[in-house]
């Protein structure tokens, strides 16, 4: 890990333009739904990241054929066999549970070894278990793998109410909904744009889902293949967000394209509050400038459109530095402060008391030597980085590199000086 790491140099502003990836957290679960369709399907603005590379592993593994072009990604199923998972490709990737679904609608079988991915909490797949069998699949789940089958009679539509609206819970759901019989309603579903835009490529390929964007989703099941897509993936707003972030932290201007207002309302106001300035310019550019004297605020995550927890280490970031006492209240991962180690490290002041940290301003922020954890941690951790005085040294960049297109190339743009160091053995290929 010491090999795989980034040094920034910090206590400059950013000024300038960077534009947003295609989404991570979108573009995996529209991968997964090409395994319904027979032929070539197309993803555009495609994020080239070490998850993206992964999942493209998975469906080569099960006999796609996955091409790279620049930001546009091919995937040809039509000669798709195999239904079965190692540990080898699912153990760093949680989003290779979502090859559950369309495996089990298309083939009536599939074998998946148990997910890796962030280590941030138990994150628990009894939704998708529970879900699955409702829809008449018979399941065996051991300490290593899941098997799922059909029976003769096929998946049949059904009534699933969640317990917690679940994301990758719901995408599942709906990815084997498609080849079910007859409507299946999914009550209490997940409302995150990722979900809705999922929704939206499933539709292009022939589906008919009412309801999108809200909690009850209801997918008419249809008995044929799918058509293969055309689809260009969401922006990113977890990588929207976390450069609106750093525009409050040092921003001066900071002009962020492809950073959608409606995706970032909670995340807005939350900033307005610290006292950062920000203009729409339209609904896909946002500037900001930096909050000369950021205030403290109490923030509690939740689901969408609750502020996301995926964006809260790098908010914390922002208040280690504002005036006052701020709280953090961590309703979605009992195990989402592993960032605070390298904030500590950096001079922060936070006290953690059960799922809440409480966090005592400081006027600056110092560099240090530091890890990222995973990879909202890592993000925290960058920019906090660029607003410390000094040179921070970050081990653990294939954290970062899970789920930010480009980053340093991005950051070098807006004004920050950073050099990597990695091994070549780390570098996957497309």
């Amino acid at each position: 890990m010491a090999h795989n790491l980034l040094s920034i140099e910090g206590g400059r502003d950013v000024v300038g333009d960077v534009y947003i990836s295609g989404s991570k957290n979108a573009g995996l679960p529209i991968m997964a739904a090409s395994i319904l369709a027979l032929g070539e399907s197309t993803l555009q603005k495609a994020p080239v990241l070490t998850d993206s590379k992964n999942f493209a592993n998975i469906l080569r593994h099960l006999g796609g054929i996955v091409i790279w072009r620049s930001n546009s990604l091919r995937i040809d199923t039509t000669h798709m066999e195999n239904r079965e998972l190692p540990a080898s490709l699912t153990r760093t990737l949680r989003a290779s549970i979502l090859a559950l679904g369309p495996l089990l609608a298309r083939f009536g079988h599939a074998r998946i070894s148990l997910p890796g991915g962030c280590t941030i909490g138990k994150r628990p797949i009894d939704e998708h278990i529970n879900g699955l069998e409702k829809l008449g699949a018979c399941i065996t789940l051991t300490q290593r793998a899941i098997e799922a089958r059909v029976p003769r009679t096929g998946l049949q539509g059904t009534i699933l109410q969640l317990r917690t609206p679940t994301v990758t819970g719901t995408m599942n759901l709906m990815l084997a909904a498609c080849r079910a019989r007859g409507v299946t309603h999914i009550r209490n579903a997940a409302r995150e744009p990722e979900v809705v835009d999922l929704c939206h490529c499933l539709i292009t390929m022939g589906m008919a889902i009412q309801g999108v964007g809200t909690e009850h989703l209801e997918i008419h099941g249809r008995d044929i293949p799918l058509r293969p897509y055309n689809y260009r993936v969401m922006d990113d707003r977890i990588e929207g967000g976390t450069f609106l972030i750093l525009g409050a932290m040092a921003g001066n201007p900071l002009r962020i394209h492809g950073c959608r207002e409606e995706h970032q309302t909670v995340l807005i106001e939350t900033l307005r509050t610290v006292g950062a300035h920000i203009t729409i310019e339209t609904p896909a550019v946002i500037t900001i400038i930096k909050a000369v004297s950021p205030k403290a605020i109490d923030i509690t995550t939740g689901p969408y459109p609750a502020l996301s927890t995926d964006l809260q280490p790098q908010l914390m970031a922002l208040l280690s530095i504002s005036q006052g006492v701020s709280r953090i209240h961590e309703t979605v991962f009992e195990q989402r402060f592993n960032h605070v180690a390298g904030l500590l490290a950096m001079g922060a002041k936070i006290q953690l008391v059960g799922q809440i940290a409480i966090i005592h301003g400081v006027e600056r922020l110092a560099a240090s030597t530091v890890v990222a954890t995973d990879l909202r941690a890592g993000a925290s951790l960058v920019i906090a980085a660029i607003s410390a005085v000094g040179v921070t040294i970050i081990q653990g960049l294939e954290h970062v590199n899970r789920g930010y297109d480009r980053l340093q190339d991005k950051l070098s743009r807006i004004g920050v000086v950073s050099e990597t160091s990695i091994r070549p053995q780390d570098q996957l290929p497309i």
